[in-house]
């Protein structure tokens, strides 16, 4: 199985992509997922995906995710998305 980490969750390739991931359970796992400011759109991914680690571009979005969503690691800014992009379960 993949496991996959998505930088960009919320435009149209991250959507797609996880579109496709989603289509073949068996075979993605997506384990970290990073947007900019459309938390909306990316609540509804970690709900769908279930990710274990995700990052948005600003603070105070980061706190209200983190509030929402117990025990989910939630980053902010440059340092989320690397995190996002080198999260260790990735392949």
């Amino acid at each position: 199985m993949k496991r996959l980490a998505v930088l960009g969750s919320t435009g149209s390739i991250g959507t797609a992509t996880l579109d496709v991931a989603s289509r073949f359970p068996e075979r993605f796992s997506v384990v970290a997922l990073a947007a900019g400011r459309n938390v909306d759109l990316l609540r509804g991914q970690i709900v769908s995906c279930r990710p274990s680690l995700v990052a948005v571009a600003d603070e105070a979005d980061a706190h209200s995710l983190a509030a929402e969503f117990p025990g989910l690691d939630v980053r902010h800014g440059e340092a989320g998305r690397l995190a996002v992009a080198l999260h260790p379960a990735a392949t």
